[in-house]
């Protein structure tokens, strides 16, 4: 008797741009597991990973012609279904139409305007046949050894601020910070139980005491930043 669990070892399948494709003695495996021993679809889709209606397919592919039915059909090259004129016709002819269109929008327009079957690929491919679109050109890749800084250019230009939330002997911390963009020094910090807006001055008040006035400050939206009570804001009007 088949085991069941034997199939999840060779469940494998190779990826392709059409999803997995399993070999044929993977197939023959599942189906025999299904016709002579009658496991359900259901547990053969679990073990094997592929879905049931797959199985369903294999098994009736099998009864139907034998192994041959479980073997990938190759597709001889230039056997592709030629695009019928009509169709043709009025892809250039709403491309001239209406130049902005993308190949989406064409498609989508011959199905619901004209009763006409057309992916977008096989649109794309006649307008690039017909020279009404030409390949878009390869974006450069960025200098990543180059990168590009935007902080100032003196100590003092510009301070950040921000408060940064933690937990600290099972209860919340509040850290206090005030960093120069230039340097990126920390100018000051100070660590808290709550987060008030006197703190955020009095944090501020030490670091102008140590290295002077800032410029420029830059912070959030935060109550703490913002509050009347403490004026903070008025530091730099």
């Amino acid at each position: 008797m088949e085991d069941v669990a034997g199939v999840k070892k060779k469940g494998k399948g190779k990826e392709s741009r059409y999803g997995k494709r399993y070999g044929l003695e993977f197939k023959l495996r599942c189906v025999k597991l299904r016709l002579e021993e009658g496991i359900p679809v259901s547990l053969l889709s679990k073990e094997a990973g592929a879905s049931k209606d797959v199985i369903r397919r294999w098994a009736k592919a099998y009864q139907e012609r034998g192994e041959a039915g479980l073997r990938h059909r190759v597709v001889p090259a230039g056997s592709r279904r030629k695009l019928p004129g009509a169709v043709r016709e009025k892809i250039v002819e709403i491309k001239k139409r209406e130049p902005f269109f993308g190949v989406k929008r064409i498609s989508q327009l011959l199905k619901r305007a004209f009763f006409l079957s057309a992916s977008p690929e096989t649109v794309r491919r006649t307008l690039r046949a017909e020279s009404l679109i030409v390949p878009s050109k390869k974006k450069r890749p960025r200098n990543i050894t180059r990168p590009r800084f935007f902080e100032r250019s003196t100590p003092n230009q510009m301070w950040q601020s921000d408060i940064f939330t933690f937990r600290l002997g099972g209860r919340y911390a509040y850290l206090i910070g005030f960093i120069d963009d230039y340097s990126r020094y920390m100018v000051g910090l100070e660590l808290y139980r709550s987060q008030r807006a006197d703190q955020v001055l009095e944090v501020y008040r030490r670091a102008v005491g140590e290295y002077g006035v800032a410029k420029e400050m830059l912070t959030d939206r935060g109550r703490q930043y913002t509050s009347w009570r403490c004026w903070f804001s008025n530091y730099f009007d």
